[in-house]
């Protein structure tokens, strides 16, 4: 279910991450996303926030997830990594070797984003290999 409104645990969310209260900023909690800003979202968006709310799921609440996803840079990653994948997937179709190719470099890029806070921040070309090798498992 998508819901208008700030998850429940935005306060640290938005300490951790200064620009998440930047519009079209989306949020996954348990079940839920969350939509503060109340933009259409995309398919591969809500792709990718499928692969956080079924990651949450594994924990006994999400607020643990959560918890694990602010502190840890690497746990981080690696699940925008997962939801990244999701994500380029759901966009494929129909897409020749050059708008694949460009389709790469953009999802890349967002998943090294200034927004997810890496410390020490990922790199694009890293990304890149990174995103590619979950495709070819």
């Amino acid at each position: 279910m998508i819901i208008v409104e700030r998850p429940p645990n935005f306060d640290q969310i938005l300490a951790a991450f200064p620009d998440a209260d930047k519009p079209g900023v989306i949020f996954a909690f348990g079940e839920h996303i969350y939509n503060p800003s109340g933009g259409v979202i995309p398919r591969a968006l809500i792709e990718h926030e499928h692969v956080h709310c079924a990651h949450q799921s594994q924990f006994v609440k999400p607020e643990l997830w959560w918890d694990l996803y602010i502190d840890d840079h690497d746990f981080r990653y690696s699940e925008e990594l997962a939801a990244h994948v999701a994500e380029f997937k759901v966009q494929l179709a129909g897409l020749d070797r050059n708008r694949k190719s460009k389709l790469l470099m953009a999802t890349a890029a967002r998943l090294v984003a200034p927004l997810y806070n890496y410390v020490p921040p990922r790199k694009l070309t890293a990304a890149m290999f990174d995103i590619q090798r979950e495709l070819n498992r």
